[in-house]
């Protein structure tokens, strides 16, 4: 399952949060977070996707609706 990049982009703007700030309240590596935002090859595991999801206040649905496959 891959992340829409373009609903996780709003939700980290919606957020007001940092990369920094998203990397330690998720528990993520900045690698992690710089692939789902940038790799469109790249494909998280699940559990990373609850954890963006978590911390920027969205649904999984939400960051992978309309994934581009």
């Amino acid at each position: 399952m891959k992340i829409n990049k373009r609903n996780l982009g709003l939700a980290i703007a919606k957020s007001c949060m940092t990369t920094l700030e998203i990397q330690k309240a998720g528990k993520l590596s900045s690698a992690t977070i710089a692939r789902a935002k940038n790799d469109p090859e790249y494909v998280p595991e699940l559990l990373t996707i609850g954890k963006l999801a978590r911390v920027l206040g969205v649904s999984v649905e939400y960051l992978t609706e309309g994934e581009q496959q």
